[in-house]
């Protein structure tokens, strides 16, 4: 009896943070921490005409999920949709993370 009640409970907090992750407010912070990402990555990489066409790519797509985010047909998306969504989000903010760890030194003496 305890071991169902203790399984019950566990899935009621699994969803409960399911429902936290593919919430609306997620994905406007998630898109507002990309673009912010996005903006110092460009900062880094300005010679790079390729990098700078990916990170205004990124802008207008982070541009274009806020709007989307914010409307209520938003909360119309599948779940597994908003997921997938999410998923792709953290992958790209650890691509830029990784690009901007692979920032060359201004200099070449060490400080």
């Amino acid at each position: 009896m305890f071991d169902a009640l203790k399984k019950r409970l566990k899935d009621f907090l699994d969803s409960k943070v399911l429902e936290d992750d593919i919430a609306p407010q997620t994905f406007l912070e998630l898109s507002n921490e990309l673009l912010e990402l996005a903006d110092a990555a460009s900062n880094f990489w300005h010679n790079e005409p390729q990098f700078q066409q990916r990170v205004q790519r990124i802008r207008t797509e982070m541009e274009q999920l806020e709007s989307l985010a914010s409307k209520p047909e938003f909360k119309r998306l599948s779940p597994q949709k908003r997921l997938e969504l999410r998923e792709s989000l953290l992958a790209s903010r650890e691509q830029l993370l990784e690009a901007m760890g692979t920032v060359p030194a201004p200099t070449s003496t060490l400080q």
